[in-house]
């Protein structure tokens, strides 16, 4: 029986370890094995992840792109023309509300200010234009995350199949000897591979979160908006 007894080998995101392991590396295996099952998709959930797209590990359904009608009911948010004249104030106004930055109980507060200065007739349009800059923004940054979600998850891929690689080539070495010194180096980066991986999957379900928040957010400020519109 070798020293790291039998190759790994990948099953979708995870890292799957056959027979028993040498305890010098049996813990990191098994605490990067069971990170990346916890973050992979379950099968009643398979649906919402959209597992059509191998790049997305999140348990969180991928919405690209959040639309202005599933939480906008009031005048059509394109930046009208009416309000044109109101760009150089809701430009600067639009990139504070969308940074999370700024508690939620401020960005209503700017909100409600911005709609007192407007006269009844010119609000429903500027808050219209307002929350169209918004989101807007929302969906840029929510946009450049998914894209780092999905770069992040293939380099995840990449280290795990580095990581059976090298097991595989560890496998033929026998408990009680000396390992030379390749393959001493080899057992050495293996460790801080998995070490890594373990890592990078646990801070994976932090950034999950991400998308999600802002589309919290862009929720948030649309009610806060839709609240001062004048009544038709």
């Amino acid at each position: 029986m070798s020293l790291e007894e039998r190759p790994c080998r990948m099953v979708g995101h995870a890292i799957v370890i056959s027979g028993p392991r040498a305890q010098q590396a049996r813990s990191l295996v098994i605490a990067a094995s069971l990170a990346v099952l916890a973050a992979a998709p379950s099968a009643a959930s398979a649906a919402a992840a959209e597992p059509s797209d191998a790049d997305w590990p999140c348990i969180q359904r991928l919405v690209p792109q959040l639309a202005a009608s599933q939480m906008w009911a009031g005048p059509p948010p394109e930046g009208p023309e009416s309000a044109s004249s109101l760009d150089d104030e809701i430009a600067p106004l639009a990139h504070r509300l969308a940074s999370r930055s700024m508690p939620d109980d401020e960005a209503k507060a700017a909100i409600d200010a911005f709609a007192e200065r407007l006269a009844p007739e010119e609000r429903n349009a500027g808050l219209a234009h307002l929350f169209h800059d918004v989101l807007q923004q929302i969906n840029q940054e929510r946009s450049q995350i998914i894209a780092g979600i999905k770069r992040y998850t293939r380099k995840q891929q990449h280290l795990a199949e580095k990581i059976s690689q090298d097991s595989q080539r560890l496998a033929n070495l026998q408990p009680g000897t000396t390992p030379d010194a390749p393959t001493q180096e080899l057992l050495e980066a293996r460790q801080w591979d998995l070490r890594v991986f373990e890592d990078r999957q646990r801070i994976l379900t932090h950034i999950c979160e991400q998308p999600v928040l802002l589309e919290q957010r862009a929720f948030s400020l649309s009610r806060a908006m839709q609240a001062r519109l004048e009544p038709n």
